[in-house]
């Protein structure tokens, strides 16, 4: 087993810790070590498992560990990852057994969460710490920027391209072959139907900026 511990001690990161433990049922990969959280005080228990301190801590680790991001906004989220300087700290993809994750024409970057009942399909590009939540879809030869986070229930139609440190909220939709630049926000239950440029703020059925 490969020791792994998460970075975030919220609900995300709850949520990843039982990520874990349900991918060790099924081939008992992780020793889970506990959690890292700038904001918990080293030593708290957070759901039986210990703060092992912030990112100070993971830069004086001496030995290789793995370290899951589970925080949802992008851009604290990279913020985290950008101050992680230590090369022996390794940024796994976790992945929830239930997932279909398609063919082998799938690119998955470093540090990505796909959780549970997650479907892509075939020519898909997933680039470094991406989150896919809980029953989202991607279709065909879909691009999703590094840092973007797609939350529970959404649909990502084919040919979509998505920026980086965009984030898509519950239940929003994209039909095909649109583009979304980077550091956009896309409000909960949308239907993105035209192309929208770098930071913007998308709302509504159709969507438009806001």
């Amino acid at each position: 087993m490969k020791n792994i511990a998460i970075y975030g001690a919220g609900g995300l990161g709850r949520e990843t810790a039982l990520l874990l433990s349900q991918i060790n049922k099924k081939s008992n990969e992780w020793k889970m070590l506990g959690y890292y959280d700038d904001g918990i005080t080293k030593g708290t228990t957070i759901d039986r498992w210990p703060a092992l301190g912030g990112v100070h801590d993971l830069n004086e680790v001496i030995e290789p560990l793995n370290i899951v991001v589970a925080i949802s906004d992008p851009g604290t989220r990279k913020s985290v990852v950008s101050r992680i300087v230590n090369t022996q700290i390794l940024f796994p993809s976790v992945i929830h057994p239930s997932c279909e994750t398609g063919d082998d024409n799938i690119f998955f970057g470093k540090g990505c969460i796909l959780t549970s009942g997650v479907i892509l399909t075939t020519g898909i590009r997933l680039e470094d710490f991406v989150i896919l939540n809980l029953s989202s879809t991607v279709g065909h030869d879909a691009i999703i920027g590094e840092f973007s986070s797609v939350m529970p229930g959404c649909n990502i139609s084919g040919n979509v391209r998505i920026g980086g440190c965009t984030l898509m909220g519950t239940g929003a939709r994209i039909l095909q072959n649109i583009t979304i630049g980077n550091n956009c926000k896309i409000g909960a239950g949308a239907v993105v139907t035209q192309n929208f440029e770098d930071g913007k703020t998308i709302v509504g059925v159709p969507a438009h900026e806001k």
